[in-house]
C-alpha cells in the first residue's frame, strides 16, 4: 500500500489531468475531502470516495485505506453500468429493452463458421473503433445478427476505457414514426425526448442507426422513401460526418441506393466498412435474441 504522502500526489495529478476532482463532501471518519471522476452527470457526485478511508457519499465502505488505484476500479464500475442505464433510457426505440440492451459479443450465437467468421470482423472492428471515428454499414437479411452485433461493439466502446462516453441506439423506422406523431402532439413529450435523442445524434461519441430502410414497411416491396424520411436520414448521416456510427439495413447497399436520392446514398457509403449478414435467420433456427 502507498504511503499517504505518495497517494496524495497521485490524487494531486490525477485532479489536474482533469480525471478526478475535488467535491464538497468531507469524508465523516478522517475528514478529508472526497474526490469523484470527472463527469458530465451531475448526479455522480453520490460516487465521491474519499481516498484515504474508501467511505463513499453514500456511506459504502469499500476498503480502509484502500489506494487509489483500487477506489478507482469500483468507482469506475458504477459510472460505467450508470453511463449503460443512460443508453437505454435515451435510445429510441419501441422494442424491448431488456433484449435489445442485453446483446453481447459473448452472447451471440454463431452457429457456423460464416457467422463466427462476421463476430470476429465485428470485433475487430470495436476495437479499431477506440481510436477511430469509423462508420461501419451491417446488411443483410432480418434476424442474422446485425443489431446484436451492432450494440456489442457500442456497449465493448463505451466499456474500454473512462466512463465518460455517451451512446444512443436510434431504430431509424420508431424515429420517423415518432417525427411524425410529434408533429400533431398537444403537450411535447415526444419532441421533448426527441430533442433529446437529437442532441445526443450530434453529441454523441458513437451512435447506433438501427434498421434502415424498413420505415416503409416490408422491404422486398421496396417502396422509395419520402422526402421526409429522406430528410430525416440525411440530417443524421451530416450530424455524424467524422464521427463513430454503426449503420443496420435489411436492405442489400443497391437497394439503398435505389430507395434514397443520391445525396443521402453517398453520404451513407462514404468510407463506410461494410459486413455483409449472407448468414440465415436466427430466430427461425433456435428462436434466439439474434436480430
Amino acid at each position: 500500500m502507498k504511503n499517504l504522502t505518495g497517494q496524495s500526489i497521485m490524487i494531486a495529478n490525477l485532479i489536474k489531468q482533469g480525471v478526478l476532482e475535488q467535491t464538497n463532501k468531507i469524508c465523516p471518519e478522517c475528514k478529508s475531502q472526497m474526490v469523484r471522476h470527472v463527469t458530465d452527470e451531475p448526479t455522480q457526485v453520490d460516487y465521491a470516495v474519499c481516498p484515504n478511508c474508501g467511505i463513499t457519499a453514500n456511506g459504502l465502505k469499500i476498503k480502509h485505506g484502500v489506494d487509489i488505484e483500487s477506489i478507482d476500479g469500483q468507482y469506475q464500475a458504477q459510472l460505467q453500468k450508470q453511463m449503460w442505464q443512460g443508453v437505454v433510457k435515451n435510445s429510441i426505440t419501441l422494442g424491448n429493452p431488456d433484449v435489445i440492451f442485453s446483446r453481447r459479443f459473448a452472447n451471440f450465437k454463431a452457429e457456423n463458421d460464416r457467422a463466427k467468421e462476421i463476430g470476429n470482423q465485428a470485433y475487430i472492428l470495436a476495437e479499431q473503433m477506440r481510436t477511430e471515428p469509423l462508420h461501419v454499414m451491417f446488411t443483410g437479411q432480418t434476424g442474422a445478427g446485425k443489431t446484436h452485433l451492432a450494440v456489442a461493439m457500442m456497449y465493448k466502446y463505451l466499456m474500454d476505457g473512462e466512463a465518460n462516453k455517451h451512446a444512443i441506439l436510434v431504430n431509424f423506422s420508431d424515429y420517423v414514426t415518432l417525427k411524425r406523431s410529434a408533429m400533431n402532439e398537444v403537450n411535447g413529450e415526444t419532441q421533448g425526448m426527441l430533442n433529446k435523442a437529437d442532441k445526443l445524434i450530434q453529441r454523441a461519441d458513437i451512435i447506433v442507426l438501427d434498421d434502415v430502410g424498413s420505415e416503409r414497411g416490408d422491404v422486398e416491396k421496396m417502396i422509395l422513401s419520402t422526402d421526409f424520411e429522406t430528410g430525416l436520414l440525411l440530417q443524421i448521416m451530416n450530424a455524424r460526418e467524422g464521427k463513430r456510427l454503426i449503420l443496420t439495413s435489411n436492405l442489400s447497399s443497391e437497394k439503398l441506393g435505389q430507395k434514397y436520392d443520391q445525396r443521402t446514398y453517398s453520404r451513407m457509403m462514404y468510407q463506410a466498412k461494410g459486413i455483409i449478414f449472407d448468414i440465415p435467420d436466427y430466430r427461425q433456427q433456435s428462436r434466439g435474441i439474434q436480430s
